[in-house]
This record gives C-alpha cells, sequence and structure tokens, in this order.
C-alpha cells in the first residue's frame, strides 16, 4: 500500500506519525509524510518520503508564547487562527500528495486530511493520542483548564466548545472543499476524526470514559501510545554525567515556547537546588539552559526519553501525551505543569493513579512549590512503587500492541 501520514501540530503530534510511518515501512508499505517543514530532516532519516505542509509551526508557537503561557481561551483563539490560515496550504499539498495513494492518516490540526481522501475515494482515519479529545460528561474540552466542572456544566462546556469550532471553521472548510467539488460538512469536528478513529494510548494510563450521549459516541479503535520502547544510544556526555552520581531530576517542556526562558531556566535550576538534586534541562522549543550553569546541571538537546527517564529520579514535564507516557512506562515519578489543552487532563490521570502531581498552571510555575512537589514525591516509596508496577504493566501490554494491524484493520 501506499500511505500517507498528514499530521500537523507540534512535535508531540507528529513524532508518533513518525514512528507509525517506520512500522509501516518495515512492514513492506510505501509512505509519504506531509508535515511542517520543522520535521523534514527527521522523517528523512527515518527513511520517510516527505513532503512539506505550511511553515514552521516552531516559530509561529514562539511568536505566540504569550498566548501559549495564558493557555485556555487564548491559545484557542490563536489555535482557530492558525487552522483557518494554513488551510488553503493544507488543502494545495494533501489534494496533490494523495494522488495514487490508497490510505490517508491524520493528526493533530491537520484540516485537508479527510477532504483528500474523498476526493482519491480512498480510506482516511484519524489518529488521536488523549480520550479528552473525545466528548464526555467525566471531562471538560481541553481548552478549559480545569480539571473537572460540576455535573451540570460539562455538557454545556462541550456545546459551547463543539458550536465554536464550527462557527470558526465551517465557512473556511466549505470554501476550500468547493474548490475540489465537494459539499459541505456540517460539523467539522466529526469531519476530522474520520469514523473510525484510531486512540493511540496506553488504556491503563488513560482510559476511554463514556460518551456525553449516545449520540456523541465514536467507533473508536486502540492501540498503545505509538512513542518507541527504545531509540538511540545518548549521546556519550550525557551517559558520563548520569555515572557521576546519583539519578538526577529531567526537567523540560518539549515543544512549548516561552517568551522568557532565561527566567524559567532559573525557577528550573532553583527548585533542583532546594530539592538538592542534579538535574538534565532539556532544551526543547523554549530554549532553556543558556548562560552559565550550575555544577550538577546537563543540558540536553534532542534526545530519546526512552532511554534516558528510566535513569531518572523524577520527570518534570509540561504533561503531552507521548512525555506523560514515556515517563509512566520509565516506571519513575512525575510532575506536570500543564501549559494548555490535553496537558491538564495528563497531570489529572498522574495524580488519579498515584503516580505524580501536577501543578495548577504553567503560568504559576516557581520554584518553591515545585520544589515541594518534588520534596513529596521523592521522599514516598508507595508514589515509588505504583509507579515501577505500572511501568511494568504499560510496558507489558504496549510490547503486545500491533500498530500497523490496528491501523489497516478493515
Amino acid at each position: 500500500m501506499r500511505i500517507v501520514l498528514a499530521p500537523d501540530g507540534t512535535t508531540g503530534d507528529v513524532h508518533p506519525l513518525l514512528a507509525l510511518g517506520e512500522a509501516l515501512r518495515a512492514a513492506g508499505h510505501g509512505v509519504l509524510v506531509c508535515a511542517p517543514p520543522d520535521f523534514e530532516a527527521e522523517a528523512l532519516g527515518r527513511g520517510l518520503g516527505f513532503r512539506a505542509v505550511g511553515a514552521s509551526v516552531r516559530a509561529y508557537l514562539t511568536f505566540h508564547a504569550a498566548a501559549l503561557r495564558r493557555g485556555g481561551l487564548a491559545m484557542a483563539i490563536e489555535g482557530r487562527r492558525y487552522i483557518r490560515d494554513a488551510l488553503p496550504t493544507q488543502f494545495a499539498v494533501l489534494t496533490e500528495a494523495t494522488a495514487g495513494a490508497d490510505l490517508v492518516v491524520g493528526a493533530g490540526l491537520q484540516l485537508a486530511a479527510p477532504s483528500a481522501a474523498e476526493l482519491r475515494g480512498i480510506p482516511y482515519r484519524y489518529v488521536l493520542y488523549c480520550p479528552a479529545l473525545l466528548p464526555s460528561r467525566e471531562h471538560p474540552p481541553v481548552v478549559l483548564s480545569r480539571a473537572s466542572l460540576p455535573a451540570w456544566a460539562t455538557p454545556l462546556a462541550w456545546r459551547a466548545g463543539q458550536a465554536f469550532l464550527s462557527a470558526s471553521l465551517r465557512a473556511p472548510l466549505a470554501r476550500q472543499r468547493a474548490v475540489l467539488g465537494l459539499p459541505p460538512v456540517s460539523d467539522p469536528y466529526r469531519h476530522l476524526l474520520s469514523p473510525r478513529p484510531l486512540l493511540a494510548a496506553d488504556d491503563d494510563l488513560a482510559p476511554l470514559e463514556a460518551p456525553l450521549r449516545d449520540a456523541d459516541a465514536v467507533a473508536v479503535e486502540r492501540t498503545a501510545c505509538l512513542h518507541p520502547m527504545a531509540g538511540p544510544a545518548l549521546p556519550p556526555k550525557l551517559e558520563a554525567f548520569l555515572a557521576q552520581g546519583e539519578a538526577p531530576l529531567y526537567l523540560g517542556f518539549g515543544s512549548m515556547t516561552d517568551q522568557e526562558p532565561d527566567r524559567t531556566t532559573r525557577e528550573l535550576l532553583d527548585a533542583c537546588a532546594l530539592a538538592g538534586r542534579r538535574a538534565v534541562l532539556g532544551r526543547g522549543w523554549a530554549g532553556l539552559g543558556e548562560g552559565a550553569l550550575p555544577e550538577g546541571v546537563f543540558v540536553a538537546g534532542p534526545v530519546s526519553h526512552a532511554r534516558l527517564f528510566p535513569r531518572c529520579a523524577a520527570v518534570v514535564h509540561h504533561g503531552g501525551a507521548g512525555t506523560t507516557t514515556t515517563a509512566a512506562r520509565a516506571g519513575v515519578p512525575q510532575v506536570i505543569v500543564p501549559h494548555v489543552f490535553d496537558q491538564f487532563y495528563w497531570g489529572r490521570r498522574i495524580a488519579e493513579l498515584g503516580i505524580g502531581l501536577a501543578l495548577s498552571s504553567r503560568r504559576r510555575l516557581r520554584a518553591q512549590p515545585l520544589a515541594a512537589a518534588l520534596g513529596e514525591l521523592l521522599s514516598n516509596e508507595v508514589v515509588a512503587e505504583r509507579a515501577r508496577e505500572l511501568g511494568w504493566r504499560l510496558r507489558t501490554r504496549a510490547e503486545a500492541c500491533d500498530p500497523v494491524r490496528a491501523l489497516l484493520a478493515r
């Protein structure tokens, strides 16, 4: 088969489909990745075909770092603007790239993928990484930062969120589809999800919850989180640092950009000093760790989290689906500092499972509360044991999953 993988968004949206692309290529399928230009080198390095779609997501998030820090509605408005601006390019590239394809797979904010598949008369599937993206009375929409709402308010929040999305996207989506001779869609969100979305999330960590109502039920199929169980060897300098003393903390916020990376670096390093721990600081898209650093701190670029996290005492991160799962599989406690969207869901889940803590939000990141959270976790053997047990269970079940089979199932 010739398969077009079309993710759009940050590293957390694109990397899982790159891993899926490798698995598909190993199974003998031809794979073309259509994604933002930020990921071209990584796709080509994995032996996958690549077509750039749109402009740099990293540059976009860096420019809009203030909205990212405010989160919630501010980021939802920027996300809506991003999608509307990106639609013409998405449609132009995807309709051309899908010629001769047998299957289109979308992820993240790629709204042209279902229309391109419809134009070609081929199947389309959407891959999502978090069950909180599906309407449920158990959680609010991901644009809200609150972990929970009163029972009566959750349905209203979902209705308002769906109305906001439909009002924002129905007309621009209809214009692009009309160029292709396709009719408008009444519900852009269900259109994006596809008739049989694939939820790539470890069941013990992210169970499916009851739908908001019967009409909202989606025929979801599951596989494990697509992030790899292993990865490239760690750089020699990082290996040497790890061998020099006790297990360090890992602190990093992945693709989350930052208006004040120097200030964030200071807060994180002050927390490590208060906790009395060495640290590996993930540079990430925020560019953390610039300037003079105290002894016992190592600044890492892109490295295999699957290799690094099992050798850390705890992991402090933003709460992306892949990072949360990789830390949970590693069997180590974690502190989530949620910035936006589903990151608040993951913070709630690790607290419910008793394997970590979540701070209230990125806006309130300060050294003292973070150090207190780390001290609470690192002194608690019950948390450590829960994290180890869950990690073993997640690894065992993920190893038995076949994402290619799940994707291609009829």
